[in-house]
């Protein structure tokens, strides 16, 4: 299996905006103070409980517990990636966009 250089992971991670890929997936996320707030998309959510921190670019549930960081993101809503193809994914996303 190909494998990916930290660096470049890392380079993603802080290059793709997480609150724009929740939202470029019909999400309506709403501010609360500096975060934001929408109904976890990984368990029977009433209420928002995931939270979204832009300044560090990652994600936690507080009714389930799911946390992470982009591409932690896309592996659980695309089911079924593994990392590998998420992060080609994303990728493949960021160069298109900055091209």
């Amino acid at each position: 299996m190909a494998r990916i250089a930290e660096e470049e992971i890392n380079r993603l991670k802080e290059a793709i905006s997480l609150m724009r890929l929740v939202e470029s997936q019909g999400y309506q996320p709403k501010k609360q103070g500096k975060d934001y707030v929408i109904r976890c998309p990984f368990h029977d959510d009433k209420t928002p409980s995931l939270v979204i921190t832009p300044a560090k670019n990652l994600y936690h549930c507080f009714g389930c517990g799911a946390a992470g960081s982009v591409i932690d993101w896309i592996m659980k809503t695309q089911e079924p990636l593994a990392k590998l193809s998420a992060i080609n994914n994303l990728s493949l996303s960021f160069l298109l966009r900055n091209a």
